[in-house]
């Protein structure tokens, strides 16, 4: 299965595909916006593996969440996927991450949240999908917003990154303005 966007791939991540994953979300440039250097501990792939489970590498969309490369001209870029649907709330939380800095700010995530939440809408049913940046991630922000994210609330010192606590803010789109 591949879900195409404007300008990117999404393609799910086999479960035979886990180490590549690993590597991208905890040893690319861009997993420095995922985890600092005092989440060793926390990327142990033992402790990781925990949480993004064998559920996330199914190559069939289901409700307990997906993984996903983002490919450009089949190289993989970066990754994008959906945790557990919330079926009572009808809501979703995205991720995303894109490997190497030479691909960040040329749009690539953009189409790739566009085309994830034109997937999701049109697969399952969900009224909400929800993200969350630090506040310092002003690519990131940007990026939400251009999609139509709207700004739900500021999470108050929500995350312990680089020996200090940081503010989150957390975004979300509704069915009916996802365009």
């Amino acid at each position: 299965m591949e879900i195409r966007g404007k300008r990117v791939v999404l393609i799910p991540i086999k479960l035979g595909e886990k180490d590549e994953f690993y590597k991208l979300v905890t040893k690319s440039y861009g997993s420095k916006f995922w985890y600092d250097k005092k989440d060793k501990e926390w990327t142990k792939k033992e402790n990781f593996f925990k949480r993004w489970n064998k559920n996330y590498f199914s190559i069939k969309p289901n409700e307990n969440g997906q993984c996903f490369w983002i490919v450009l001209k089949r190289k993989k870029i970066g990754q994008i996927n959906y945790n557990s649907i919330h079926k009572r709330n009808k809501n979703v939380e995205l991720d995303i991450i894109i490997g190497e800095k030479k691909n960040i700010g040329k749009g690539y995530g953009t189409d790739a949240l566009r085309t994830l939440l034109k997937f999701l809408f049109e697969n399952f049913d969900i009224h909400k999908v929800w993200i969350e940046a630090r506040v310092d991630n002003t690519r990131a922000i940007s990026a939400y917003k251009k999609i139509g994210f709207k700004r739900e609330g500021l999470l108050r010192e929500e995350n312990y990154f680089n020996g200090k606590f940081v503010d989150c803010i957390r975004f979300g789109i509704l069915r009916k303005e996802f365009k």
